[in-house]
């Protein structure tokens, strides 16, 4: 069933998406603001991963109870503090009273907020639309959110260098409003809710964890998320630090750069979440695509002209989204609805957790490296981990067994 077809959803996957667009946006602005404020490598990637690390950190300790919570109340409380906290980004901008201190404060704040939004975003696509379009708004789900983080900076790098920072901020403030408004009407199904009241808390939390360990499938779609998100998305995370440092802080070529990367994002968002490609293909091409997307990142060392880091980011925007995508759907599709928040955000986990890690690691080697070295020392060895990885999971097998766990992992 093409979740398209449902009216509701078409307005809310139109809006959740500007909302999505709206995050990047301002998280590139927050990181080039940071540059041209420290022309540092580390603080510039610190303040990029600000807004995405606390939803690795804190996401499973909240899923544990946010399956218990009023969807809407919750969607609308956490999207009402974004805004008002965005607010205060624009107008700090237009005073120009940033400093270091603001901007690390600010985007913990962000982060914070995300960390909470995080699960219920996941969980909320379930009860917009009827059992028969779930996989299908599931995907289209996965398509807007791996789809805006790459194109949400494209728009950003040409707010930057068009409009300036303040304008991009407002952009990124008015793109957060529609999602609020339609949250009002939006007609909502009812879920299934274990009785999660009468467990401990801590046996909540690893019951998910549990969940995704002994699930062939998920396990092996958080292992591959694991490795692109740091590796790869971490590269993609800190594209301000990265121009800055080889171009001179050029804003133009910031708009370019993070314009590749979202071309390659709507390649990947069409191929794979648009068309009607089976899970089994799905399976078998995320290992192609990360290894394909981490010899790009190499790429970056030998870039000493925009085109070529253009194109590396063009592979990459490509490659992270398919990634992505796919391991994003695949999990969705095999997790049962009462273990669905907190089995998802474990998967937030590792994505935000990796990319986290990875884009901290580049930005303190920049610091004594040049940061194209840096990424190319990093990201070599991980070759070799790829082949291991390769070898304990036979992914490109058929007879992989993608059974659910025992029903003792769930009790």
């Amino acid at each position: 069933m093409n979740a398209l077809k449902f009216r509701p959803f078409v307005a809310y996957f139109v809006v959740n998406t500007m909302s999505l667009l709206g995050t990047w946006v301002q998280k590139i602005g927050l990181g080039w603001l940071t540059w041209q404020i420290t022309e540092s490598t580390f603080w510039t990637s610190f303040v990029s991963v600000a807004l995405m690390a606390p939803v690795g950190i804190l996401s499973p300790f909240i899923a544990v109870y946010a399956e218990l919570w009023d969807m809407r109340k919750a969607m609308m409380a956490t999207k009402v503090l974004m805004i008002i906290i965005s607010l205060v980004v624009f107008i700090l901008q237009i005073f120009e009273m940033h400093n270091l201190q603001t901007l690390v404060v600010l985007s913990l704040m962000l982060g914070l907020l995300s960390a909470f939004h995080h699960p219920i975003r996941l969980v909320f696509i379930s009860i917009v639309v009827p059992k028969a379009y779930l996989a299908s708004a599931i995907g289209m789900n996965s398509v807007s959110w791996n789809m805006s983080r790459v194109v949400g900076p494209g728009i950003a790098g040409f707010a930057i260098a068009g409009l300036g920072l303040a304008p991009t901020f407002g952009i990124a403030l008015l793109l957060y409003v529609p999602l609020v408004v339609i949250l009002f009407w939006l007609p909502l199904f009812s879920r299934s809710n274990s009785k999660q009241e009468e467990h401990k808390f801590l046996a909540l939390l690893f019951q998910g964890g549990i969940v995704a360990l002994q699930t062939p499938l998920i396990f092996m779609a958080l292992c591959l998320v694991a490795l692109n998100s740091f590796f790869v998305r971490g590269v993609l995370e800190i594209q301000p630090a990265i121009i800055g440092q080889l171009f001179g802080g050029d804003s133009y070529l910031l708009a370019a750069a993070t314009a590749s990367a979202g071309v390659g994002a709507v390649a990947a968002s069409v191929w794979i979440g648009v068309g009607k490609t089976q899970s089994d293909f799905i399976r078998r091409c995320l290992m192609p695509m990360l290894t394909l997307g981490m010899c790009a990142t190499l790429c970056l060392n030998f870039s000493n002209n925009i085109v070529i880091m253009c194109f590396a980011f063009v592979v990459c925007g490509l490659t992270t989204t398919v990634v992505g995508i796919g391991a994003q759907t695949l999990i969705q599709l095999e997790v049962p609805d009462n273990y669905r928040a907190r089995v998802m955000t474990w998967w937030s986990t590792v994505s935000f957790g990796g990319l986290t890690l990875g884009g901290i690691a580049i930005g303190l080697l920049g610091e004594y490296w040049p940061i194209e070295s840096a990424i190319f020392g990093l990201v070599l060895p991980a070759l070799f981990l790829i082949l291991l990885v390769y070898i304990q999971l036979p992914l490109s097998r058929p007879s992989l067994d993608l059974s659910k766990p025992q029903d003792s992992a769930s009790t």
